[in-house]
Formats: structure tokens, C-alpha cells, sequence
């Protein structure tokens, strides 16, 4: 827990160092990011997070924290719930901090956690194994919503204008560029059935491959996904830093960023709609923790200032835990 906090704060001192160089054009008042949960129970979504806007805070986005996270002697933990669940999310008093745990099968101990800082929300799994056997092939997937799920309308009470149904919104770096996510990628290969040029604004789910990963197709246990009559597909840019990053419908200043160290793979599906910048969990031997760190930035500024701002966060991260990536 030492090392966690030394991570943010690590951050937290580089991020704003980085913000005091630049002109930043924020000029409204911003307010604290506060976490929450759902009441009663439910047969989905039971592992959903909820983040409330720092610009207007009744507002508040869904991350399913995990949406999935399965492996080799490792059984699903699962935002779908037979019988329907509680949530498991325990909030701290001032809403700034949030914890859930999960024992997928005996001796092993799945964990989660967020905190909330300025503009910024800190995330973690980290995954315990007290058993003899190697916990491995790790597959994490956790999904960001601003806004309400598939074939819903907007909820009044969602990050709308971040709520991007036909990739108009969405952009990633390549080779230190922005690209937007359909109008600016390429890809190679045939659609799903069913798909072409005039719909596949909506209907493709879009994966980008990482600088210096896996591409996501050689995974057996979710690259099936990309392939066939499945609705995924991949382009041929691949994204570094592992940023997905949504612009508001409302103001072209605001941007909301998800990045994971490491991470496996991006990807936004329009017609949930959501977002995915999912974690990379290194192999867990008997009697050892494996984890992976990830943050959510509010930015108010331009993409290239929120790349520097995922940069920086990334830097320290694998400063702290002495890589040179």
C-alpha cells in the first residue's frame, strides 16, 4: 500500500510540473471527483464503479471494474451476477476512495481498487496467489461508460457529451500523432457480415493493437473476438502510450483519457457505447502478487498536453518500480 501511494504521489508531482509549463486553457471551476456505487442488487454490472464529473459533479461515468478477469487456475471475475448481487465497491467516508475484493476459488484473492485525486482517478488490480499453483494467462477487461449502456437512452444524470456512438469522438496516438478513431485509421481485411462503408461507423467495434504487444488476434482467449462474423475489428495503426482518449461533444477543451501500465490492447464499442483500455496482468507464481496500475484523467487542454499528462503519469509509474520504459 506504501508503494501505491509513493506511485501517485510520484505523479501527481510530474503531472503538475508538466501543467505548469504549458498554457492550459481551463477557465471554469472544477470540483472534487467523488466515487460511488449502485444501491440493491442486480444481475449485471454488479462490479460497476461509479466517477462523478470533476466539470459538472452531479454528472458521473460507469467503469466496470472488471468487466472480466479470468485465467489458468484463475475463474472469472464477473460483473454478471446468478443470483443478483450487491455491490461489493466499499467507499471510503469522504467518497474518495474505493476497494472491492473477490475470491475466485480458495487461496486466491482478486483485488481492486481506486482513488481519487485533482483531474484524475488512480486505478489497481492486483491479484494474490497462497496456492501451489501458477496463476497465469491473465485476461482483464475493464469497460468505461460515460454514459448508459447498450439500447438505452442517455440517463440524465450521465457524462453525455463524452457518450460516442459512431467514433466521432475517439482518438489514440500514433507515431506521435492524434488520430481519430474510423475517419484516420486504416484497416485491411473484410467486415462482418452484414457490415460495410455506409454503417461501419456504428457497428465495427474498432480494437488498436499496442507499440511493442501482442497483437490482440494471436490471443486465443479473446482474439476470437476480432475475427469472423464477430463484430470486432483491428486497424493497422498501433497506439503508444496505451491512451484511449474521448473529446466532449460540448467543448472541444475536454478530453477524458484511460490508460493501463501494462496494458493489452484498446478499443471502443459504439453501440454499447464504451471504452476499453485493458490491463496486462503479468503470470502469478504460487505464494506471489502480480498487479497492474491504471489511471482515468479529466483534461481540460489539448490531446498533445493530455499524451504528455499519460506520459508523465506512465514515467512514473516504471520509475517507481525501477523499469526504463
Amino acid at each position: 500500500m506504501k508503494l501505491r501511494f509513493l506511485l501517485w504521489a510520484v505523479f501527481l508531482i510530474m503531472a503538475c510540473g508538466s501543467a505548469g509549463q504549458q498554457q492550459q486553457t481551463e477557465t471554469a471551476s472544477t470540483f472534487p471527483i467523488k466515487l460511488g456505487t449502485f444501491g440493491g442488487t442486480r444481475e449485471t454490472g454488479v462490479n460497476d464503479l461509479f466517477i462523478h464529473s470533476p466539470w459538472e459533479p452531479h454528472t458521473y461515468a460507469q467503469m466496470t471494474f472488471p468487466e472480466h478477469c479470468w485465467g489458468v487456475n484463475l475463474p472469472n471475475t464477473s460483473h454478471d451476477s446468478d443470483p443478483p448481487a450487491a455491490s461489493s465497491w466499499r467507499i471510503s467516508a469522504d467518497s474518495s476512495e474505493a476497494l472491492m475484493e473477490n475470491i475466485p476459488r480458495e487461496g486466491v484473492l482478486f483485488r481492486a481498487s481506486a482513488r481519487a485525486d485533482s483531474m484524475a482517478v488512480g486505478l489497481r488490480i492486483e491479484i494474490e496467489n497462497n496456492t501451489e499453483l501458477p496463476v497465469k494467462d491473465i485476461r482483464t477487461l475493464v469497460c468505461f461508460k460515460p454514459d448508459d449502456t447498450i439500447n438505452t437512452p442517455s440517463r440524465s444524470d450521465g457524462m453525455t457529451a463524452f457518450r460516442d456512438t459512431c467514433h466521432r469522438q475517439t482518438y489514440f496516438s500514433f507515431s506521435g500523432q492524434r488520430v481519430q478513431l474510423h475517419e484516420e485509421t486504416t484497416f485491411n481485411g473484410d467486415y462482418p457480415p452484414g457490415v460495410d462503408e455506409t454503417n461501419a461507423r456504428t457497428m465495427v467495434v474498432w480494437g488498436i493493437n499496442l507499440d511493442g504487444r501482442p497483437d490482440i488476434r494471436s490471443i486465443k482467449d479473446v482474439g476470437w473476438w476480432y475475427l469472423d462474423d464477430h463484430p470486432g475489428r483491428v486497424v493497422e495503426e498501433l497506439a503508444s502510450p496505451a491512451l484511449i482518449a474521448i473529446r466532449s461533444s460540448e467543448d472541444s477543451t475536454r478530453w477524458l483519457g484511460l490508460i493501463w501500465e501494462p496494458a493489452s490492447v484498446l478499443f471502443c464499442n459504439p453501440r454499447n457505447p464504451c471504452f476499453h483500455s485493458d490491463p496486462a496482468i503479468d503470470d502469478c507464481p504460487p505464494g506471489g502478487t502480480t498487479s497492474a496500475e491504471g489511471v482515468l484523467l479529466f483534461h481540460q487542454g489539448s490531446f498533445e498536453q493530455l499524451v504528455d499528462r499519460a506520459l508523465a503519469w506512465r514515467a512514473s509509474i516504471n520509475s517507481a518500480k525501477g523499469n526504463n520504459q
